[in-house]
């Protein structure tokens, strides 16, 4: 079953999509600003996720407790996030509850107090957020990875979260002046699928976000070319070493995205792939071995990530050096390629099959694209794809050895890879 979006601009420029899935018992909703860690200056370093935290601490109408228990009362469940572009807020609720759950939402989004006493107790949440991510090496690996590729002093090389330092640095007259450049309508997303009709979609969403100023897009830093740096983090004792290594990709609109996709398919995406049969099945030097893609509006990376004990670490390096090379050397083979396409397309079919999957595509298409992608359209263009054209984006990756790397783990593991990177760089 084809279900087609009902697309809508309100006045003020908020930006609304409906999915219709008639059939489904439930309505997923997101909503979005268009503004992430990317669009902060040097000194509001961690702000656009501060400011997610406090839409949860209250508005004049509703404290944090009414909020979370209105939406659980609702048979409901809130998550938000947020990126490097963008900052997000989801809900699942019963299909009948829909004007009911977009008021509270749409209430905290609109009417934060970002009262002084909230905003101080939840700095402390998030100090211990940030604790947390020191303590698990795999979520750690990508705030140094990020800081390898893009430097210290861009914003995408910097942490989303903030550092302590950043944190207790942000006042909250700051705070509010960053919320109002953001949660406006040229930078709100809402995005709808499941049992409703997009007119009283549109209805609620008019009603909701009236009076909302237009205001403006926030600038940002174009993405630089990407560093070919190494970053080294320490940590004793540990149980495993952890390497990323990034290679410069295509931005998200570029034509090549749909081979780069299927190239990392091939590399380090799933159990068939490359990576996880020479260094997991043949060699058995790890646990996890993984590839995928960043990308943003102007720029985007390949990245690879392997976990494992210290010992192997020179050995899984001399792997990952011939399964990168043989793909810029010999390209891929027809049955790889198919099977790419097989694992990428039904994947992105199963997915869409549920109301959550439907909503997101929704939203990034109107984030990302300004507009809706048919996911028909995107499955025949990675059809189209060639052997050809991997191969030839693989040697482009691939083949000028420059690259970025991170490590966490004992110092031992560093001078490995840096020894490594000597060879090869």
């Amino acid at each position: 079953m084809k279900h087609e979006p009902v697309l809508q601009r309100l006045d003020n420029g908020v930006r609304v999509a409906v999915v219709p899935m008639p059939h489904m018992e439930s309505v997923s909703l997101g909503l979005w600003t268009d503004v992430g860690s990317r669009h902060e200056t040097d000194k509001e370093h961690g702000m656009a996720h501060f400011i997610e935290h406090m839409l949860f601490k209250g508005t004049p109408t509703r404290t944090a407790a009414q909020i979370s228990r209105e939406i659980e009362g609702l048979g409901s469940s809130i998550d938000g996030f947020t990126v490097e572009d963008h900052t997000g807020y989801q809900a699942k609720a019963p299909a009948g509850k829909f004007e009911e759950i977009f008021a509270v939402m749409a209430d905290f989004y609109r009417n934060p107090t970002i009262d002084p006493t909230d905003l101080e107790q939840e700095r402390l949440v998030i100090h211990e957020e940030i604790a947390m991510v020191r303590d698990q090496p795999p979520q750690l690996i990508e705030d140094i990875i990020s800081e390898a590729t893009w430097g210290p002093d861009h914003a995408l090389g910097r942490s989303i979260t903030g550092t302590n330092e950043s944190l207790d640095q942000l006042k909250r007259g700051d705070v509010l002046d960053f919320y109002k450049r953001a949660y406006c309508g040229a930078n709100t997303v809402v995005s709808v699928a499941g049992n409703i009709e997009p007119d009283r979609v549109f209805e609620i969403v008019s009603r909701e976000f009236e009076g909302l100023e237009r205001g403006d897009e926030i600038p940002y830093q174009s993405a630089p070319e990407p560093l070919s740096e190494h970053r080294y983090e320490e940590v004793f004792e540990p149980e495993q070493t952890h390497v990323s290594l990034a290679f410069a990709g295509v931005k998200r609109n570029d034509p090549r995205r749909y081979a780069h996709k299927l190239l990392d398919a091939i590399l380090g995406e799933n159990m068939s792939s490359r990576l996880f049969q020479e260094l997991r099945e043949e060699r058995a030097l790890c646990y996890e071995v993984q590839s995928d893609l960043v990308s943003f509006s102007d720029g985007g990376l390949l990245q690879i990530y392997v976990a494992l004990t210290t010992e192997n670490l020179n050995e899984a390096l001399d792997g990952i050096t011939k399964v990168v090379s043989d793909l810029a050397r010999d390209g891929v083979t027809e049955r790889e390629l198919e099977t790419a396409k097989s694992f990428l397309i039904g994947q992105n079919q199963i997915s869409m099959e549920n109301t959550a999957s439907r909503m997101m595509w929704a939203g990034e298409c109107l984030l990302f694209f300004d507009d809706w992608l048919d996911p028909e359209e995107v499955h025949r263009r990675i059809d189209a794809v060639t052997l050809e054209d991997v191969h030839l984006e693989a040697m482009r990756v691939f083949s000028g050895k420059q690259f970025a790397s991170a490590l966490i783990g004992p110092l031992e593991a560093d001078g490995v890879l840096e020894d490594w990177r000597a060879t090869v760089g």
